[in-house]
Parts: C-alpha cells; sequence; structure tokens
C-alpha cells in the first residue's frame, strides 16, 4: 500500500441541534480503495463534504498531499485532484458526452474551443476503460452504467487523485457493475485512491482494501478487509449484533387469492399471469429493464392497462386511476421514494395522514388530536428516530422514510402493498429493519409483492419469487429451489 496522501484530524460539523460529525480522525493511502460505512445519518456524507469543501468543518483540519488545511474551499478541492461521483448523476442529459466530460474544463486554443482535443481526451479515456462509448453521442442516449462511466471519465479527465463514490452500483446490473470494478482497479492501478461509499456489502468485501467505520457522526473503527467479515462490520456500524443478515421467518401465506392477473398487456409488460396469496410475500426477480417497474405501474392503475384482467378478493377489478387501487386497499411504495412516495418539505405527520385524510375530517375540520396520537403510534411501532413529528421528510434518513411511506399506506386500511426496490439506498440496520417489518405486515395477513435487483434480499426475504424478462413472465420458482444461479437464468430470458 502506498502513502498516506489524505489525513482527517479531529473533524467536527454542527447544524443546529445535531452534531454531524464528532472528532473525526482517519487517513486514506495513495492507490487504496478505502470502504467508508455507517447507518445513513452516520456522517458519511457530511465528511465528504468537508473533503470536496462543499462543508466547512467547525474543528479540526484537513491534511492533503503533506499540506494542512482548516477549510477547503471548492476550487481548491478541485485543483488539488478530489473528485466526487454521486449517485444522482451531475450530467447535462442534452448535450453530448464530451462536453459533459469537459464542461467547466474545455480545453481552448486561444479564445477558440479545441474540439478535435476534447475528442481525442474523451476517447483516450473511454478506450484506456475498454469501454465502447461514442464521445459525440448525446448523454441522454447512454444507459445509467455508461452515465456513471462518463462521471467518472470526467473525473479521470481532470487528472483526480482522490475519486470518491457514493452508493455507484445502485443503478446498475451484475454486468454493468463488473465494469464499474475493472475501471476502479485501473484507477488504483495508476495511484488514483478511491473512497467508496456503499451499503452493499458482497461489493465492499469485492473491491475495498480497508473498511473505516462511522457512527453518530463518530469514528468507530477501521478494518483491513482480509482481517474483518460481515457480522463484524454490521456489528460495528449498528453497534449491536444482528443474529441473522434476513430475520428468520415461517411462511404464513393462505390458500385464499386476494388477487389474480390475467394475461395482462401494458407498459412494457405482455401477457402477465400470476396469483397473490393471503400472507404471502411474493418477489419478483429480474434484471434492469425487465418490467418489474413497470408492472407494478399496472397494477396500482398509475400506468395503463391495454388489456387483460385483475381480480381482487373475487371480483373484476377495472380501476384506472391510482385512487382506484387506494380505494380497493391497494398501495405501492415507489422506487424513487424521495419523488414519488413523499412530500420531502412536509412533515412526517403530513405525510403519514395525507393519503387518509377524510377519515380525520368531520364537517370540514381536521380532527388535529387523533391524527397527531395516530402519527405518533406508527413512529413508536416502527421505531421511527425523529425529534418532532413536525420535521420535515426530507431530513430523515432513506430507512426512516420508507417507514413513514408504509404508515402512509397502513393509514389507508391497505392490504396488498405493493414494494418496489425496498431496501435501496439503506444501510445494513435499516434493511433489517425493513425486513422485519415486511414480515410483520404478512403474519397480519397482507399480501406483499416485492420486487428487488437483488436475488439475495428476494432469496431471504420472499416466500415464492417470479422471474421477469424484456416484458415478460419466465417462471415462478417455488422457495425450496431458490438458487441465484437459476434466477440469473431465468433473468437472461432462459425459461
Amino acid at each position: 500500500m502506498g502513502k498516506s496522501i489524505l489525513e482527517f484530524k479531529g473533524i467536527g460539523k454542527r447544524f443546529p441541534g445535531v452534531q454531524a460529525l464528532d472528532q473525526v480522525s482517519f487517513s486514506l493511502n495513495e492507490g487504496e480503495v478505502l470502504a467508508l460505512i455507517g447507518e445513513n445519518g452516520a456522517g458519511k456524507s457530511t465528511l465528504m463534504k468537508c473533503l470536496t469543501g462543499a462543508n466547512r468543518p467547525d474543528d479540526g483540519s484537513i491534511i492533503l498531499f503533506g499540506k494542512e488545511y482548516t477549510y477547503l474551499t471548492p476550487k481548491e478541492a478541485k485543483e488539488l485532484g478530489i473528485s466526487i461521483v454521486y449517485q444522482e448523476f451531475n450530467l447535462i442529459p442534452d448535450l453530448p458526452v464530451v462536453e459533459n466530460i469537459f464542461i467547466g474544463n474545455l480545453p481552448c486554443n486561444g479564445f477558440i474551443v479545441d474540439d478535435k482535443e476534447m475528442l481525442k481526451r474523451a476517447q483516450a479515456v473511454f478506450d484506456d476503460f475498454n469501454v465502447k462509448i461514442d464521445p459525440r453521442a448525446k448523454l441522454s442516449t447512454l444507459s445509467p452504467a455508461m452515465m456513471q462511466i462518463v462521471e467518472i471519465a470526467k473525473a479521470i479527465s481532470l487528472n483526480c487523485r482522490i475519486l470518491i463514490l457514493d452508493e455507484p452500483t445502485a443503478p446498475l446490473t451484475e454486468s454493468e457493475t463488473e465494469i464499474l470494478f475493472t475501471i476502479i482497479n485501473k484507477a488504483k492501478q495508476r495511484g488514483v485512491s478511491v473512497i467508496y461509499i456503499s451499503h452493499r456489502m458482497e461489493e465492499i468485501f469485492r473491491i475495498c482494501d480497508r473498511a473505516v467505520i462511522l457512527r453518530d457522526g463518530q469514528y468507530i473503527a477501521e478494518r483491513n478487509m482480509k482481517d474483518t467479515n460481515r457480522a463484524e462490520l454490521i456489528k460495528l456500524m449498528i453497534g449491536r449484533e444482528i443474529d441473522s443478515y434476513y430475520p428468520e421467518h415461517v411462511s404464513v401465506a393462505q390458500e385464499e387469492v386476494v388477487m389474480e392477473v390475467k394475461h395482462l398487456w401494458g407498459n412494457g409488460c405482455r401477457d402477465i399471469s400470476f396469483c397473490l396469496h393471503k400472507g404471502e410475500i411474493l418477489g419478483i426477480a429480474g434484471l434492469v429493464g425487465a418490467g418489474r417497474t413497470e408492472l407494478l405501474s399496472v397494477l396500482f392503475c398509475d400506468a395503463p392497462k391495454e388489456r387483460g384482467e385483475m381480480i381482487l378478493r373475487g371480483n373484476v377489478f377495472r380501476g384506472k386511476k391510482p385512487w382506484d387501487a387506494i380505494k380497493k386497499g391497494i398501495s405501492l411504495l415507489p422506487e424513487d421514494r424521495k419523488v414519488r412516495g413523499l412530500l420531502l418539505d412536509k412533515s412526517i405527520l403530513i405525510n403519514m395522514t395525507l393519503a387518509a385524510i377524510k377519515k380525520y375530517c368531520h364537517m370540514g375540520v381536521i380532527d388535529e388530536k387523533t391524527e397527531r396520537e395516530t402519527a405518533q403510534s406508527y413512529c413508536s411501532t416502527f421505531g421511527i428516530k425523529s425529534a418532532s413529528l413536525q420535521k420535515e421528510a426530507k431530513y430523515l434518513s432513506g430507512g426512516n422514510q420508507q417507514k413513514v411511506i408504509i404508515a402512509k399506506w397502513l393509514d389507508t386500511d391497505s392490504d396488498i402493498f405493493l414494494f418496489d426496490e425496498p431496501t435501496r439506498g439503506i444501510d445494513v440496520g435499516a434493511k433489517h429493519e425493513i425486513y422485519e417489518l415486511i414480515h410483520s405486515l404478512a403474519d397480519e395477513g397482507k399480501s406483499l409483492i416485492v420486487v428487488s435487483s437483488e436475488f439475495e434480499e428476494l432469496i431471504g426475504i420472499a416466500d415464492r419469487i417470479l422471474v421477469m424478462s424484456e416484458g415478460e413472465m419466465m417462471g415462478s420458482v417455488e422457495k425450496t429451489d431458490f438458487n441465484k444461479e437459476l434466477l440469473l437464468d431465468m433473468a437472461s430470458g432462459k425459461r
């Protein structure tokens, strides 16, 4: 391992009412891939913002390449070779790839932009990564994986020496993730240091040399990956042991069919048929583009059904709008909770009770006392961590945001839950809580359809798994036959 090029010394950062970072100290070596892990709210993002100049630390200092700084400006961080690739891309879809790479850093011949030089340098980066991307193509034509690579190419073009990757594989398939890992290894061989932020443990063990663990804004420990295991890291992250990554659960699925889908077409889905039983946790597996999210949109009446039928509790369902589905006890926890699941600028209280607000109204007046008691009860039941019901949803961790959405739908008396990527971007401890919540809903007789890109997750929580590929249903797998390789084969189009 190379020499130390970055050291955090006693970094502290306070926000109103919150000590986000408290005396955090550790170092990063040249050519090292360092995992920075911890629960949502542990301080990872705040610390990286201190490094990139977006936040100014209240205490401590940062030593970069032998020079000590009490704080960095974004300009200084960029000039020192620090680049960050966020989970949400910082790119302009309508511009060509090459312009996205060099925007703000255009090579010029005098006062004229040197287009040939831009193309040459962009192509050289892609050739080095062995990735086929046309630098002249419009960015919006690329897949999420290729956009991720463009972001990294942009960082490399700036001669970055420290590359920060924040949940980089969230939008990627397994094959696309392999491309990313190849790029990281090549960057590492060239002496670039990588800070890798991810909640996916298998990735951390695969690509990282060392892990630094934060909890509640404090440095807890660091471990060499070859000397630790998943259980130890999880205990360090959440401060307690988890007996099993996926909680033990005995299926309570009954014979009673609550939803039957017959030869359903629409929103890119073709000839879909399946049954959902009372108390069943039904997983839907597939690769990116398989049509899983599209299917849930049709079931929730958020996308039109072309033909086929849905039968709910023995009766044909002819709903046209989401409100029709909600009235029939169907709820959707969407893949993008921040856009479609929550009103981020509104309070926890409003987000929990808005979908069922009519039941709190008497003669046109909201019964605020009952509304508040109901919301407080959900917070207690689900362990939602917040000082006040008036706290805006945007300030909650990912896990707590998911719990608020689930509470919202429980308040409408839903008994069929459609969960689309329920643990995406959520830390290990919160994932475990969401799994337990899913199990408790099933135990109460609720029926759940769970979409996940992680086959291991579905194997860990589902009673049965349906597999989709390119809008079609490839088959059903019973729990006794769960196998990651089988699911992957089916998701690749093999029946």
